[in-house]
């Protein structure tokens, strides 16, 4: 079987997946995963963190980037643009949104930052820190664009692939993974 054709059966085997950890999901659960986010962060020393508008079963990073920016921190939210690769455009809570390229929302003003951190969506992740998204590489072509920021994948604890991911040359690797169980860091 191919690369392609497989990571197509782990995404849709995870897509259904997703939808229930998202059901099971509690508020306390909610709870353990900012927590954990909080103390792989204490370490860090950063001004700005990055996150997503989240699409269907996808956690919602969103009330976590308002509990940053209470503390002062700058947030922001990515913009597809029409080259498939990702600028991040700083975000209060109560900005008005607007539609990128994939009618994703993404803040209206065009204020671009390199954000300190990065908060990334994901389908699966392993323990290498590879990830599986949505399969268009928007992720994967512009996290290296962004060499100083550290990337930090978002997810359920059952988004684990112990198996491992099929991986190409293009999947680029994150620097960890929180869940509400654990801090993974590769």
């Amino acid at each position: 079987m191919s690369l392609t054709n497989k990571k197509k059966l782990i995404r849709k085997d995870y897509l259904l997946k997703r939808i229930k950890f998202k059901e099971s999901f509690t508020t306390n659960n909610k709870n353990k995963l900012i927590s954990n986010l909080k103390k792989l962060l204490k370490k860090n020393h950063f001004l700005s963190i990055a996150g997503y508008y989240p699409i269907g079963t996808e956690i919602d990073c969103l009330e976590i980037l308002e509990i940053f920016q209470k503390k002062g921190i700058i947030t922001a939210l990515p913009f597809v643009k029409q080259n498939n690769c990702i600028e991040f455009r700083e975000w209060k809570k109560h900005d008005i949104l607007i539609e990128d390229f994939y009618g994703i929302p993404t803040p209206k003003k065009r204020l671009i930052i390199v954000p300190d951190i990065i908060i990334v969506p994901l389908l699966a992740f392993d323990k290498m820190g590879f990830r599986l998204g949505f399969g268009s590489g928007i992720y994967d072509r512009s996290l290296p664009n962004f060499s100083e920021s550290k990337k930090i994948g978002l997810a359920f604890s059952g988004q684990l692939n112990k198996r491992g991911l099929p991986v190409s040359e293009f999947d680029y690797k994150l620097e960890a993974v929180v869940t509400e169980k654990d801090i993974f860091v590769f």
